[in-house]
C-alpha cells in the first residue's frame, strides 16, 4: 500500500513561506523577459523562413495569392505564431521581445508547482527555496537559455505539457484511489493542455505519449491504470483536434493530406512524393548510438542539432536513474515515510513519463531542441532519482546537490542567431525600392535561403511565388511543380509582369530555376531591398523577362 501525501502547488495560506513562493513566481517571468532583451533580438533561420510569414499569411489570407513562400514550413500550422506576429506588428520590437520572454518564463511557475507538489521537504521555507532553485535551473538550461526570446515555440508548447503533468501530480490521489468515473473525467481533462500543444506543434506529441504511458506506473489496479491512460489519451486527441483540426482540414481539402507533405506514403497526395518523409539527419545509427546517445551529444552537441551548446543534466540522469533502480532492487527501499524525499506515486509517474518521452524522442526525432521540456524537468527528476537510492536521507540530499551543482557548472548556452542592437520601432523592417506599376506584378523567389519575413513589408496586392525551395526543385516531376508552372503560365498569358527577389549569393540558383519556366533575369541592374532585421543585408530585386 503506497503512502499518498496531499500535494499542493504552494505553502498553506497565512504561512510566511507562501509570500516567499509568490515573490518567486511573480518575479521569475519578469526576469526571463529581461533576459530575453539582454540576449538580443531573435533573427533565427526559422523566424526568417516561416514563423513571421506563416502568421501573416494566415491573418491576411495569402493562401490563394502566394505559393510556397516559406518553403516546406509553408504547410505548418500557423496558429502558434499568430500571437507574436500580432505583437511584433503593433508594439516596438523590445516590447514584443520582452512579452515573449515573459510568457516563456511561465515555465518557471509550472516547474515550481510540480516540484512543490511532489517533494516532501518538511520545512516550508526550505521547500520553497529548493523548488525555486529547481525551477530556475530547469528554465536556464543550455538549450533553454538559447530559446528564450525566440519564436521556435518549443518553450511555449512546454507550458501545456508541464501544465498537464502538474495537474496529474496534484490530483494523483483522486486519480489513483478515488471513484473511477470522476478519475476518468479528470484524466481526460488533464490531457487537453498537452494535446492542444501537440496540435500547435506536432513534435510536442512525444511528451503526450510519455504522460499517457506514465499512468501504467501510477497507483490502482492494472485495469484502472489502463483506463486512466486511455482517458488521458482521449483528452490529448480532443486537444489536438481543437488546435490542429481546422488546419488539417484545410490541408486535406487543398492537397489531399491533412499533414501535407508528411505521411504521404499513407495519404498519397498527388502534390508530393508518396513516401513518409521525415528529418533523419540526427537519427541514431545502430545500437551503440541508441544506447550511448546522451554521452554523444554531451561531447558533441551538434550531433543532435545545428548549434553548439553544453548541458550535462540528461546524461547525468541517464546514469543515475537506472543505477538507483538497480541498487533499490538489490538493497531494498527506504521504508520509513520520514526518509522519503518525494511522494512515491507522483515521483514514479514523473520518472516513468519522462523516460518514455525520451525513448520516443530518440526513435522519432533526436533533435535536442524538441527535448527542451525534458531538459526543464531534468533537475527535479535528478532529485527524484537520487531519492530512490538506499542511503540515508542526508546522503541522498548531498548526492542530489552535488549532481545539480555539476549540471550548473556544465551549462553553456548556444545561440540561434541574435541581433544585439534591438531595432527601434517594428520587429521586422525593410527598405523597399519603388516598384512601378504593381497592378499586374508577381514577385518570384528561389534558392533555399530564408527571407519570407520580408513579404509583409511589400504592398499586400503583390503575390509571391517560390519556384525553387527545399520542398522541390522546378525540374522535378512533382504535382506541386505542375501547380507552379500553371500559376506562372497563367500570369504570363495575361501579360503579367515578373520580378525576382533573391539573395545575391544565390543568383545562379535563380537563373537556373527561371530557365525551367521560360524566364530569365533582365539585363537591367537589380534594385536593393535592405533587410534591416537581418543586419542590413541587401537583397536583389531584379526584373524578369521571357527567355524565348
Amino acid at each position: 500500500m503506497f503512502v499518498i501525501h496531499s500535494p499542493h502547488f504552494l505553502p498553506p495560506k497565512g504561512h510566511r513561506a507562501r509570500k516567499l513562493a509568490l515573490a518567486f513566481l511573480i518575479l521569475a517571468p519578469f526576469a526571463i523577459g529581461l533576459l530575453a532583451l539582454a540576449l538580443g533580438q531573435d533573427i533565427n533561420w526559422d523566424f526568417r523562413n516561416y514563423h513571421f510569414y506563416n502568421a501573416y499569411a494566415f491573418l491576411h489570407d495569402r493562401y490563394g495569392r502566394d505559393m510556397l513562400a516559406a518553403q516546406i514550413p509553408s504547410f505548418y500550422n500557423p496558429l502558434l505564431d499568430v500571437p507574436f506576429f500580432w505583437l511584433a506588428t503593433h508594439v516596438p520590437a523590445r516590447a514584443a521581445g520582452f512579452a515573449l520572454g515573459f510568457v516563456q518564463g511561465l515555465n518557471f511557475i509550472l516547474l515550481f508547482g510540480i516540484a512543490h507538489a511532489v517533494l516532501t521537504v518538511p520545512n516550508p521555507r526550505h521547500k520553497v527555496i529548493v523548488c525555486a532553485a529547481l525551477a530556475a535551473l530547469g528554465v536556464l538550461g543550455g538549450e533553454g537559455i538559447s530559446l528564450i526570446g525566440t519564436t521556435f515555440g518549443d518553450n511555449i508548447t512546454s507550458l501545456g505539457i508541464l501544465l498537464s503533468a502538474a495537474l496529474i501530480v496534484r490530483h494523483m490521489e483522486r486519480l489513483s484511489i478515488g471513484k473511477l468515473a470522476p478519475a476518468f473525467g479528470l484524466a481526460f481533462a488533464f490531457g487537453l493542455p498537452a494535446g492542444a500543444m501537440a496540435g500547435l506543434k506536432l513534435p510536442a506529441a512525444l511528451y503526450c505519449a510519455g504522460l499517457c504511458g506514465g499512468f501504467a506506473f501510477a497507483g490502482g489496479s492494472l485495469a484502472r491504470r489502463i483506463a486512466l491512460g486511455l482517458a488521458f489519451g482521449l483528452g490529448v486527441l480532443v486537444g489536438m483536434a481543437v488546435t490542429l483540426g481546422p488546419w488539417a482540414w484545410f490541408l486535406q481539402t487543398r492537397f489531399g493530406n491533412p499533414f501535407f507533405p508528411y505521411f504521404n506514403g499513407f495519404f498519397h497526395s498527388p502534390y508530393a512524393p508518396s513516401f513518409n518523409a521525415r528529418d533523419t539527419q540526427y537519427a541514431p545509427h545502430g545500437w551503440r548510438e541508441f544506447l550511448f546517445m546522451p554521452f554523444m551529444f554531451a561531447a558533441h552537441p551538434q550531433r543532435v542539432g545545428e548549434i553548439a551548446w553544453r548541458d550535462w543534466r540528461i546524461p547525468i540522469l541517464y546514469v543515475l536513474l537506472p543505477l538507483a533502480l538497480v541498487l533499490r532492487l538489490f538493497f531494498g527501499r527506504n521504508r520509513k515515510a520520514q526518509d522519503a524525499i518525494a511522494a512515491p506515486l507522483p515521483a514514479r509517474y514523473l520518472l516513468a513519463g519522462f523516460t518514455i518521452s525520451y525513448g520516443v524522442w530518440l526513435v522519432l526525432f533526436t533533435i535536442y531542441r524538441y527535448a527542451v521540456t525534458l531538459e526543464m524537468a531534468a533537475p527535479l527528476l535528478i532529485v527524484l532519482a537520487a531519492g530512490m537510492l538506499p542511503l540515508k536521507i542526508s546522503t541522498r540530499g548531498l548526492i542530489a546537490a552535488f549532481l545539480l551543482a555539476a549540471v550548473s557548472a556544465s551549462i553553456h548556452p548556444g545561440t540561434w542567431g541574435r541581433r544585439q542592437a534591438w531595432l527601434d520601432g517594428p520587429y521586422v523592417q525593410a527598405a523597399i525600392p519603388k516598384l512601378g506599376d504593381m497592378s499586374n506584378l508577381m514577385i518570384l523567389m528561389a534558392g533555399d535561403e530564408p527571407y519570407s519575413h520580408l513579404i509583409p513589408e511589400f504592398p499586400p496586392q503583390i503575390p509571391f511565388v517560390r519556384i525553387q525551395s527545399n520542398f522541390s526543385d522546378p525540374w522535378q516531376p512533382t504535382g506541386f511543380n505542375k501547380l507552379l508552372h500553371a500559376r506562372i503560365g497563367a500570369h504570363r498569358k495575361k501579360g503579367g509582369r515578373f520580378m525576382m527577389l533573391i539573395p545575391p549569393w544565390q543568383r545562379a540558383d535563380a537563373i537556373k530555376a527561371l530557365g525551367y519556366f521560360g524566364l530569365k533575369l533582365a539585363p537591367e541592374p537589380c534594385k536593393a531591398v535592405t533587410d534591416r532585421l537581418y543586419n542590413d543585408i541587401k537583397m536583389n530585386l531584379c526584373d524578369v523577362g521571357n527567355a524565348l
